[in-house]
């Protein structure tokens, strides 16, 4: 779906969405409700759960062979952009928020074809 497609049936504007997937605006609760419906995907898919979350690579974790809980992988996150500087912080952040939703997008188009 393009941007103008999104923003026309989001009614949300074509700056605002490419602002959101730019990782320049974090979306609303409000338009994190409408862009789920638009996508057809749950809010729980665009943002992961403890089962939806992917496993870790064996070289982050090699001991470990359970997925980690939702509190976990979101603690080890944090850890990681703490150790960025303050200026980069968020910054990185919108970018790890773009790209989980630019995979879900793609997982939940796969699932549909």
């Amino acid at each position: 779906m393009s941007r103008k497609d999104l923003a026309a049936a989001t009614e949300l504007s074509y700056p605002h969405i490419a602002q959101i997937e730019t990782g320049y605006r974090l979306p609303s609760a409000k338009h994190q409700l409408t862009l789920s419906r638009v996508l057809g995907i749950s809010l729980d898919d665009l943002f992961g759960t403890a089962e939806s979350l992917p496993a870790l690579r064996a070289a982050v974790a090699p001991a470990r062979s359970v997925r980690p809980s939702i509190d976990e992988a979101i603690d080890r996150a944090v850890r990681e952009l703490e150790t960025l500087p303050a200026s980069v912080r968020l910054e990185a952040l919108s970018r790890v928020q773009m790209e989980v939703m630019a995979g879900v997008v793609e997982d939940r188009s796969r699932t549909q074809r």
